[in-house]
């Protein structure tokens, strides 16, 4: 029943709304519900930091941040570290790329206060967006298919490498975490219903009524974040985005805990065709003993946040696939985006979209390369490709491209 209110709630924050013919009496109470709605979303700030780009981060007390209004989270104990990391996952990363991580997080040495967190403040505009395409975003969200017969349509496609699963025996395989080095672009002419991300993905899907989710990566989405600016972003859900889940945390679940880097944060600087390369070390994996689902990022190995485990129907105790790859879509369902950097893999590496030191994290917080055989490629619309996996540089890690330019539909 807690975990039912908690999805009315999400969906409460973002109804849609009809935009004409209407009196100024009708004007006036929908602004009076959008100031509600923004006060239940952006919590008071004990420090507020503004970015050159215009955004704004608010520090927030920990303990007061949104995800605490999730009913399932009330008398929630705040979690600040993992209690352990996976083993040797974090050694020697730069040496087993071949991009430079990027330094992500607030701008010019800003951070907030000890005992808060920065959160990105939701505008009017981003709100009004939101409930204006509420049910496109549903669509599109940032979530990974249920199917195995993967279909392209309806303004969404996906290019990815996808572990197997057996609808049979939907705990046949068992996954406890996954990593991956993501090279990072900006996707320039972008159209604002566009929508273009490379992700990570955690999904336990026991049927088609709890394909429960987590992702995580980078995503250009004017739709959420009002422009073209690559971002670090972040998903989760327990039914395939139909009435529960949400970006980053604009809706009660994820509790951040970092001081410095926040959810829906810019990167810089980014990948350049047949130039410098630059990336991100992403790692989501549950924690063997409070069994929260972490974020982990950076070699350095900075604790984000986490996803509460009673959250969570089937990723409760551990995912059945995994997901490495791109998504991308229209919300409009005509002219498809770029992905990945906007061309082919076949172009090679430091020309199109990359993965890099692929892992699995098991139950005992032990990490594994991804190797050919442990996934298969799925890749339903000719705008796009994704290369094999192979070895990143003999026999340290598996990397993949992918990516195409995009299109309209047919491609």
């Amino acid at each position: 029943m807690e975990m039912m209110l908690g999805f009315a709630f999400v969906c409460l924050l973002l109804p849609s709304f009809g935009l004409s013919g209407r009196t100024n009496l009708t004007i006036d109470i929908e602004d009076m519900e959008i100031e509600r709605q923004l006060k239940l979303l952006n919590k008071p700030a004990i420090k507020t930091i503004v970015e050159e780009n215009g955004d704004i981060f608010d520090c927030v007390d920990i303990n007061k941040q949104l995800a605490f209004d999730h009913p399932s989270l009330k008398d929630h104990k705040i979690q600040l570290r993992p209690s352990s990391f996976p083993d040797e996952l974090f050694d020697h990363i730069s040496s087993l790329t071949n991009a430079t991580s990027i330094e992500i997080g607030l701008k010019n040495g800003n951070v907030c206060p000890s005992g808060t967190v920065p959160i990105r403040r939701v505008s009017k505009d981003d709100l009004i967006r939101m409930r204006s395409s509420n049910l496109k975003q549903k669509k599109k969200m940032m979530h990974s298919p249920y199917n195995t017969n993967l279909q392209s349509g309806h303004g969404h496609t996906w290019a990815v490498h996808r572990t197997p699963h057996d609808p049979n025996d939907p705990d046949l395989y068992k996954y406890f975490g996954a990593s991956a080095f993501l090279n990072i672009y900006a996707l320039p002419r972008f159209q604002s219903t566009q929508f273009s991300s490379g992700l990570i993905w955690l999904v336990n899907e026991l049927n088609s009524n709890q394909v429960n989710q987590i992702a995580a990566g980078w995503t250009v989405d004017p739709t959420t974040y009002g422009d073209s600016q690559t971002r670090l972003s972040t998903a989760w859900t327990v039914d395939n985005f139909m009435n529960t889940g949400c970006q980053d945390a604009r809706c009660p679940g994820f509790v951040h805990v970092s001081t410095r880097i926040p959810l829906g944060t810019t990167f810089s600087p980014l990948s350049t065709y047949n130039g410098p390369q630059y990336g991100l070390f992403i790692v989501i994996y549950r924690d063997p003993v409070t069994l929260n689902w972490w974020l982990i990022l950076g070699p350095d190995k900075e604790p984000i946040g986490y996803w509460p485990t009673k959250l969570f129907t089937n990723l409760a105790d551990h995912a059945n696939r995994v997901d490495f790859g791109g998504t991308a879509g229209n919300d409009d369902g005509f002219d498809m985006p770029p992905m990945g950097n906007g061309h082919f893999p076949n172009e090679g590496y430091s020309r199109t979209g990359c993965f890099e030191v692929l892992k699995f994290i098991d139950s005992n917080v032990k990490s594994r390369d991804v190797l050919y055989q442990d996934v298969f490629p799925l890749y339903p619309s000719q705008c796009y490709n994704l290369g094999d996996i192979t070895a990143t540089r003999g026999d340290q890690g598996t990397m993949f491209l992918y990516g195409g330019p995009g299109g309209s539909q047919g491609c």
